[in-house]
């Protein structure tokens, strides 16, 4: 169905919808993008792409092929400047919930060790960062510091971020029930509309955070406050109930409790058929 028709322009739904979608996703992507250095590169080349457009509209020859030459390369700039926005977006489309809550290998008890682990540590105004590993892989990272593998405890993690021991300083990465490595070196946020009051634990909380689909706990040496880091995003003075729920979320863990009535009702569906 058209909607007008003006000389030779023949305007129809389909060609509203694509304008619409093209438009939102341009609008999430700026959004997604806006406060970092790759939004301004990224308004960079719309005003580019836009000036092309318009050379070419108004017969501007010399203009038109000088910015034709620049557009006719424009994908491996967005390759090059856009690595890391480009790496976390596959990511995301990458990763599948379903199946790391089918296969995850954490437990509540788990979550109990390192929630207890950080309310003390918070009480104690020890600052803490804790990476917990779900499907992109750390393994650059974990290289950067001292490579553990030892079991999650509350005592162990606590040690660990005791003052001025080898091991304070940096990043704790787990994967599973395992503490891979500690003192690890995380990339820093770029993002320029962070606050200044955050330090260097909270940004490469958020760094990390950008890069990877990695959920990140920051404890604030300064005033005790839990964070939490994750898509990009920052939350900040969260309580010890929360962080429990938000790791528990995170990590797509199943309350023991629950899942073993779980198993108890699908056995007993099966004695049920068994008896009819």
């Amino acid at each position: 169905m058209d909607l007008f028709k003006v000389g030779f322009l023949n305007f129809t739904l389909r060609d509203l919808a694509d304008v619409v979608v093209v438009t939102f996703l341009f609008y999430k992507l700026y959004g997604y993008m806006k406060g970092t250095v790759a939004g301004q590169i990224f308004v960079g080349l719309l005003l580019l792409l836009a000036g092309s457009a318009a050379a070419s509209f108004l017969n501007l020859s010399s203009l038109d092929w000088l910015l034709t030459k620049l557009t006719d390369i424009w994908f491996i700039f967005v390759v090059v400047l856009f690595q890391p926005e480009i790496r976390r977006l596959l990511l995301f489309i990458g990763q599948s919930r379903f199946f790391s809550r089918l296969f995850r290998g954490n437990s509540d008890e788990f979550v109990t060790e390192v929630t207890g682990a950080l309310g003390e540590l918070a009480d104690k105004h020890h600052g803490a960062l804790l990476v917990f590993v779900r499907n992109a892989g750390m393994r650059l990272y974990i290289e950067t510091g001292q490579e553990l593998h030892a079991a999650v405890s509350r005592r162990l993690l606590v040690s660990l971020f005791y003052p001025n021991t080898p091991l304070h300083d940096g990043a704790v990465i787990i994967k599973g029930n395992v503490i891979e490595a500690a003192r690890c070196i995380l990339p820093l946020t770029q993002n320029e509309t962070l606050s200044e009051s955050f330090g260097m634990r909270h940004r490469a909380a958020l760094g990390i955070s950008e890069l990877t689909d990695a959920f990140v706990v920051i404890v604030s040496e300064e005033t005790g406050r839990i964070s939490v880091a994750e898509d990009g995003k920052l939350i900040t003075g969260i309580s010890v109930a929360e962080l429990r729920k938000r790791l528990t979320d995170a990590l797509a863990i199943k309350p023991i409790a629950a899942a073993a009535a779980a198993v108890e009702s699908l056995r007993q569906g099966k004695r049920e058929e068994a008896a009819v």
